[in-house]
């Protein structure tokens, strides 16, 4: 079986220079980081409900995640500058490649037409697609944990690219058989 990182090289990227009729071999999309990344709106109120959201991304990626602090105050959602109200986990090289397949060959394919618990937004003026989950427990490594994982939450996935056309993106994410509603 062919992986995802020998079917980018070998493959993906000629198959877009060519249909892009590119004249530059420097001009292939070039897949830099995935950015996984949770939210939490109790932790504002309770700090252990921050370990959950910890505990879903170190078994669903194999990495530590980072806290995400709050930037600035905001007194409508009690919320006050530096602190904790999420976490995130950045990607690169092997394990990227490892949650690419993953998302490919086994997430994408148990939600079926199931559209409300992935949703993708392309943004046309950056280069990257945001995928968001709302059920987390549809990943394998959280089979087994449903127990101790009470509050299950969403999870938004950037795949971030870069150097190549951003009108012609859409062809270089539907060669990695991510769809775009």
């Amino acid at each position: 079986m062919k992986t995802i990182k020998s079917y980018y090289e070998n493959n993906l990227i000629e198959d877009t220079l060519l249909k892009r009729n590119a004249t530059n071999v420097f001009k292939r999309p070039i897949l830099t980081k995935i950015v996984l990344n949770v939210g939490v709106k109790e932790a504002n109120i309770n700090n252990n409900k921050i370990l959950t959201a910890l505990l879903i991304l170190l078994l669903i990626t194999g990495q530590q995640p980072m806290p995400t602090k709050a930037r600035k105050s905001v007194a409508n959602f009690k919320l006050r500058e530096g602190k904790i109200i999420g976490c995130k986990v950045t990607l690169r090289g092997k394990h990227m490649y490892n949650f690419l397949e993953k998302i490919i060959h086994i997430i994408t394919p148990q939600l079926g037409s199931e559209k409300k618990s992935f949703r993708y937004k392309n943004r046309k003026e950056t280069n990257h697609v945001s995928l968001g989950i709302t059920d987390c427990s549809i990943f394998p490594e959280l089979d087994n944990q449903y127990n101790l994982i009470s509050n299950i939450h969403g999870l938004n996935i950037d795949i971030c690219t870069k150097d190549f056309e951003l009108n012609k993106k859409n062809l270089f994410f539907s060669g990695l058989k991510l769809k775009f509603h």
